[in-house]
């Protein structure tokens, strides 16, 4: 019986999931629907409609643990638990966890070392932006500044070709999607500063060592879930790093990549909605499902706003909107990253920011090196 879903979160992501639901047979109605919505609906839940399925976008609501409030109230969620979700809220439970594991990551390092480049994590949310790669002291000494009061910890900086990849944690078993690969930095200048993804791809291709090598990861992550007690159905994504011949965990979140999940989706067959409810094993169309980020000029710290955007006409690239605001039939500019232009193709880079060009928004930013590395 076709389900009636609320996709939480306002972003680019969730208009994808939004859009991969609301194409599914399996859907009834879809709605997008605010953290603040989502409490009301809760509080209120013995006089509202609450939807028979909540899909859960950002990290922020999981991890303050609305996936277990939804679940108190009998309603089904795809979001990893308030438990779990500390693989992402808390630098240091991931840590202890891969430890318990035996899954590889960087090496710990002193507070006081000078082993520059070195890497500094901060122990809690800080929506994508607590963790820097320093080259010296000075460096070190801003950064910390920038998140005074929360602990951090130093580790090594591990150097190779890295990867994302995507998993839906489903009865008691990881259904992985293929990797992905984002850029994370504002340009490709390494000191330019991370800011979520500016533009990702799907698939990654990977040499028969680095697939085996990924297998063996993955086979090892899901028997670290079910040994630590996992009974939620959401996503784990594994940020991975190849250094001294094998995979390396970075970071983990608890939900899908933005842009990477535009790129998955792009690239994705069949239907997504029948991969969460029924465990289904993806299947993906012939080429690259590639995004690429309009952001506004000033992103990410001080972004412009409130240009007026007009989409130029393509039948070939999906657009999914971000920070939009839209006024009078008209759409302006309201947030960092404004776009996501998603296509799936041989050669997507190029179209993309092609269209990208013709976009008319005048405070507009967009990486043009972004491109296929294979």
């Amino acid at each position: 019986m076709p389900l009636d879903i609320w996709i939480v979160g306002d972003g680019a992501r969730e208009q994808a999931i939004y859009s991969a639901c609301l194409n599914s047979p399996l859907s009834h109605d879809v709605s997008m629907k605010s953290v603040d919505d989502c409490y009301q609906a809760i509080s209120l839940y013995e006089a509202v409609d609450l939807p028979e399925l909540v899909i859960f976008g950002p990290e922020e609501p999981v991890c303050l643990g609305l996936v277990d409030k939804f679940a108190q109230v009998g309603v089904k969620c795809i979001g990893v638990d308030k438990k779990f979700s500390r693989l992402e809220s808390s630098k240091l439970f991931a840590k202890q966890f891969m430890a318990n594991n035996g899954i590889k990551c960087a090496k710990l390092l002193p507070i006081e070392s000078d082993a520059f480049p070195q890497v500094l994590k901060f122990d809690g949310l800080c929506k994508g932006k607590g963790v820097k790669v320093v080259y010296s002291d000075d460096e070190k000494n801003e950064f910390a500044r920038k998140f005074l009061g929360m602990r951090y910890f130093i580790e090594e900086f591990l150097e190779g070709d890295e990867i994302s990849v995507m998993s839906y944690f489903y009865g008691g078993r990881l259904i992985n999607f293929r990797p992905a690969r984002d850029f994370k930095r504002l340009s490709a200048d390494k000191n330019s500063p991370n800011t979520g993804g500016m533009g990702a791809y799907c698939p990654v291709n990977l040499t028969k060592e680095q697939q085996k090598r990924l297998d063996i990861y993955l086979n090892k992550l899901g028997t670290a879930l079910i040994k630590e007690g996992a009974e939620f159905q959401g996503f784990i994504y594994s940020g991975l790093i190849w250094t001294r011949d094998d995979w390396y965990v970075l970071e983990y979140n608890v939900r899908l990549g933005d842009p990477e999940c535009q790129a998955i989706l792009e690239n994705l067959e069949n239907d997504f909605l029948d991969i969460l409810l029924n465990g289904s094993i993806p299947r993906y169309k012939k080429g690259v499902g590639a995004c690429l980020t309009i952001a506004a000029e000033g992103y990410p710290d001080t972004p412009v706003k409130n240009d007026e955007i007009i989409l130029p006409k393509a039948s070939n690239v999906t657009v999914y909107k971000a920070g939009v605001r839209e006024e009078n039939g008209k759409m302006f500019s309201n947030g960092g990253r404004v776009l996501s232009l998603c296509i799936n193709s041989d050669n997507p880079f190029p179209q993309l920011r092609e269209y990208a060009d013709r976009v008319v928004m005048k405070h507009k930013y967009f990486r043009k090196d972004i491109d296929i590395i294979w």
